[in-house]
């Protein structure tokens, strides 16, 4: 029934669809009314044509669901990959800040709605001047389980679909089954091992070592689900420092490097070679494929399954994670990868 229902519902928007393309204003002067995460309404456009992204993962979630020539402003940091799998990216504009740019220029791209970070941005200039905003996620809240997390995310892809249009709802629907799946399968395994045989894990920037995710934080929950103890846990804030000393007091047995930059040299990470971690060779990047995999990619789904086989090789040696990434960019992004570039990606490169 549900199918079912979906189906009708696409048939529906497509037909309203092919009558704007005809009559050119019926569906780029009408608006909808949506609801957000955290409770707040917002009108949009029924069918939004040309946004602006200024909550960074947004793009990520606009080419997986849709198509990125609906883009028409990007923000800063968009990676080397996504330009690669969606060429349509490399001709966009990007912000020239972190800030929302000034309304004028807003208006000159026909912006007609922007995603932002509620809380870290004024939006009343632009709402002002008549341009639609939502933020897709709930700023107020903050999962404490890794099934609330799970939970909250699928949320969050299903609130991109709703914005987006309804023909983008089986994408959405698929991902979310994905998430479950490699999430419950990653926990079948991990959940047998005993504490005691779990290493010992730290997770900072490449390019400051002494930035990182505290407790209830995307790392501290895929590093437990992958059976490793996240020591920065006992830190409050999401993103959040602590000085070396308290890193080599730690001495973890393994460092995990990522966030933005994270296509750089381990190299050239300050402090590394004073710990433990560095010296038995178990300091590994966290992967940036279409947008960074700590940093609430859809891509974030594979994460488990790549600390899991860094935490315990022998437990995940027959699950094959290239032949897994092919799988869901083929299946989750609609675009094919070649096992060099999955191969690319899990190492920190850039496309050749």
């Amino acid at each position: 029934m549900k199918s079912r229902l979906l189906s009708l519902i696409f048939i529906i928007a497509a037909t309203l669809i092919s009558c704007g393309e005809k009559t050119g204003p019926l569906l780029s002067g009408s608006t909808r009314v949506v609801t957000a995460l955290d409770g707040s309404k917002a009108e949009i456009p029924t069918y939004p044509q040309r946004m602006a992204c200024f909550y960074n993962p947004a793009y990520d979630k606009i080419v997986m669901l849709s198509k990125g020539s609906r883009i028409a402003l990007l923000p800063r940091g968009v990676t080397p990959w996504a330009r690669k799998f969606y060429p349509e990216l490399s001709a966009l504009p990007v912000s020239s800040t972190d800030g929302i740019p000034d309304v004028e220029r807003l208006l000159q791209l026909k912006i007609d709605l922007i995603f932002y970070p509620k809380g870290k941005k004024d939006m009343s200039s632009v709402t002002q001047a008549g341009i639609a905003a939502v933020c897709p996620f709930n700023a107020n809240y903050f999962p404490a389980t890794i099934d609330e997390y799970t939970e909250e995310f699928k949320r969050q892809i299903l609130f991109f679909s709703e914005v987006l249009g309804v023909e983008t709802a089986p994408r959405a629907e698929k991902y979310c089954r994905y998430l479950e799946e490699i999430t419950s399968r990653v926990h079948s395994i991990t959940s047998k091992i005993p504490e005691s045989d779990k290493p010992q894990v730290y997770y900072g920037k490449l390019n400051d070592l002494c930035s990182t995710q505290g407790n209830n934080t995307i790392m501290k929950w895929y590093t437990e689900l992958s059976g490793g103890v996240y020591l920065p846990k006992e830190l409050n804030s999401y993103f959040t420092t602590v000085n070396i000393e308290k890193i080599i007091s730690w001495n973890p047995d393994i460092i995990l490097l990522g966030m933005h930059g994270s296509s750089g040299s381990v190299k050239n990470t300050t402090g590394l070679h004073t710990l433990r971690a560095n010296k038995t060779g178990n300091v590994f990047k966290i992967p940036t494929g279409v947008f960074c995999w700590d940093m609430t990619s859809c891509e974030t789904a594979l994460l488990p399954l790549f600390l899991g086989k860094k935490f315990h090789p022998e437990l995940f040696k027959n699950w094959d994670i290239l032949k897994e990434m092919k799988k869901f960019y083929s299946e989750i992004y609609g675009i094919t990868i070649t096992e060099d570039d999955a191969r690319r990606i899990l190492d920190g490169m850039p496309p050749l």
